[in-house]
């Protein structure tokens, strides 16, 4: 196996982990509806239950939007296993190597560039400090 490409056994084993991932995470989001649609017959009167219901439904939605998100990933992820794409980083081409595969099945980039990436979305995350421009602390005292 060189340094740039996946042994067919390989290359199975990481397809067939996609694929299981892909179901157990679909059963997962129908499983989150059929207890939602549960869940909204059920009429609240107390103020605390209102909370703890508002509460759970709040991690419910961050959940359903995370495991979605990884099901779109997988999906992506085996697209590109089907189109001879798959295991090369999306922005410099590098492949991204059989452990980091390994370990993350559905990786879009390499180590070095979802290094960048995060700490672009970390820098863009941090809103910018507001500058007050000094005449206006001036004329305020």
């Amino acid at each position: 196996m060189s340094p740039r490409t996946l042994d067919p056994r390989t290359m199975g084993e990481l397809e067939q982990f996609l694929r299981e991932e892909l179901v157990r995470l679909q059963d997962s989001l129908r499983a989150i509806a059929q207890e939602n649609r549960t869940a909204e017959k059920a009429t609240l009167t107390d103020v605390t239950a209102h909370a703890a219901e508002t509460l759970n439904s709040e991690i419910q939605v961050a959940l359903v939007d995370r495991r979605a998100q990884q099901v779109a990933q997988i999906r992506e992820a085996l697209h590109r296993l089907s189109g001879s794409q798959y295991g090369f980083c999306q922005e410099c081409d590098e492949f991204i190597g059989v452990p980091r595969l390994r370990a993350l099945p559905f990786a879009q980039r390499c180590r070095d560039c979802q290094g960048r990436a995060e700490q672009r979305a970390r820098r863009d995350a941090v809103p910018a400090s507001p500058q007050i421009p000094r005449d206006t602390i001036a004329d305020a005292a």
